[in-house]
């Protein structure tokens, strides 16, 4: 009676390899997925913290700034002091604002926010906690009626919300897992965001002249 030698057939080998490799693919793409959904859920709460400082800030009768930092690769939100002599600022610019309320003015002007400063919302502190972005996540950089503020510049950005109910426009860019790109878009009626998987590059124009926008 003929034994079989010990070890493995050719065909075995074969069958084992193919086995192995069908379970490496599945448990990379179940780490991708897993991957996907947490940053799913960074992103919700994101946009749930736009909204909320949208509608706290007229609940408050206060200001409220949103601060990305592009080095912790994190972001945290404050209510806004300023100084006295920042009234008077808004005052001068609101006499040729025309429909515009003086904190949109305010907004559009470069030489406002030097003064103001970030302080713990009393009834939220945890607000004032940074709040990072999972290890494969970035900001890229941030656009508002102010400017654009890049990642390479390091630093912070800023989006304001005001009590008369409206928020700082802004465009914030990331980039996700496997470097896609995302836009998340702050509508600043609203207060709500609109999320666009791939870059899109938006430009705040309202309010202004024909002239200065050609």
């Amino acid at each position: 009676m003929w034994k079989r030698e010990k070890g493995f057939t050719l065909v075995e080998l074969v069958v084992v390899i193919m086995i192995m490799g069908i379970l490496s693919v599945l448990i990379f793409q179940r780490s991708d997925t897993v991957e996907y959904w947490k940053q799913q859920g960074v992103i919700r709460d994101l946009s749930e913290t736009i909204k909320f400082l949208h509608h706290q800030a007229v609940a408050d009768q206060n200001f409220y700034r949103l601060e990305i930092d592009f080095n912790k690769n994190a972001y945290r939100a404050g209510m806004i002091s300023t100084e006295s002599r920042d009234d008077d600022k808004l005052l001068e610019l609101g006499q040729d604002v025309g429909n515009l309320s003086l904190e949109l003015a305010a907004f559009l002007n470069p030489s406002m926010g030097k003064t103001h400063y970030m302080i713990e919302p009393p009834e939220y502190p945890s607000l004032f906690e940074w709040k990072p972005l999972l290890p494969d996540m970035s900001f890229t950089d941030v656009r508002t009626s102010r400017g654009i503020k890049n990642a390479s510049q390091g630093g912070s950005a800023y989006i304001h919300f005001s009590p008369r109910g409206f928020s700082e426009f802004a465009v914030i860019h990331l980039s996700l897992i496997h470097d896609a790109p995302l836009t998340l878009l702050v509508n600043p009626f609203t207060g709500l965001t609109k999320i666009y998987k791939e870059r899109k590059d938006f430009e705040w124009t309202y309010g202004r002249s024909k002239g200065k926008s050609e």
